[in-house]
């Protein structure tokens, strides 16, 4: 069972997660892990590991039953617990970049965007869980003190992009998609390597159907690609990357 608390600006929470705790790695198992195409992109560099080695060794696929879009879930480990594969004896083993979840946690975020909008409406809810005793400590945030603490606002910012292909994908009329559309999907927003490769073969760039000035210098950046994947997908799917 879990308590959602919301919270405003201002309130406070009291909460720190640490090796002397009594809970410390229970809650990193057993996980239904979504990972955003910014949370691959970090692991996977932080691995040194293609973009495809890592979905095929660490990850699921599989369609969201509300978006109807390809959803990539982290595989947790059969032989061990259903332990998340990156967490052993002493934690995290890839703290620094860990998934944009981890990071929030324990306050959860709802973000939206209106058509047109550059900014997003973004709300807080406290998780408070019975087995956690992180909540027991004197350490006290403001949601601001704690989204700096993690350094949430680029993952917010990147993991913000596949929300706007979700309310696109609601507005429009279009059904299931097809394999090769799930195929182009994947690559586009998860495949990263393998989506790379696939610009510069096509000249993506110049495109008509992507809303985005980028060139082949431009492209050879990670987080550009990144963005420039996300919208030529909206593109290609719905004729529409507004």
């Amino acid at each position: 069972m879990e308590s959602f608390q919301e919270l405003h600006r201002d309130d406070t929470f009291c909460f720190f997660c640490h090796p002397g705790i009594a809970c410390f790695n229970n809650c990193c198992g057993d996980l239904n892990q979504f990972l955003s195409p910014y949370d691959i992109l970090r692991l996977k560099n932080r691995l040194k590991l293609s973009s495809q080695q890592f979905l095929e060794k660490f990850t699921e696929c599989h369609i969201g039953p509300r978006t109807g879009l390809p959803v990539v879930s982290l595989k947790m480990s059969a032989n061990n617990g259903l332990k998340c594969p990156f967490v052993n004896r002493t934690g995290c083993t890839v703290y620094e970049d860990r998934p944009g979840a981890c990071r929030t946690y324990p306050l959860g975020r709802i973000a939206a965007r209106k058509p047109g909008e550059k900014e997003c409406k973004e709300s807080y809810f406290l998780i408070r869980e019975p087995h956690c005793l992180g909540f027991s400590e004197e350490t006290k945030w403001t949601i601001n003190e704690w989204k700096k603490s993690q350094a949430l606002e680029t993952y917010n910012r990147m993991n913000d992009l596949m929300m706007d292909i979700v309310g696109l994908k609601n507005r429009s009329t279009k059904g299931r998609l097809s394999e090769e559309e799930i195929d182009l999907f994947c690559m586009a927003c998860y495949d990263l390597d393998r989506f790379k490769d696939f610009v510069f073969k096509k000249r993506l760039w110049e495109n008509s159907c992507v809303s985005n000035d980028l060139g082949e210098l431009e492209l050879k950046d990670d987080i550009a690609l990144m963005r420039f994947g996300i919208e030529w997908i909206k593109g290609r799917l719905f004729g529409n990357a507004e």
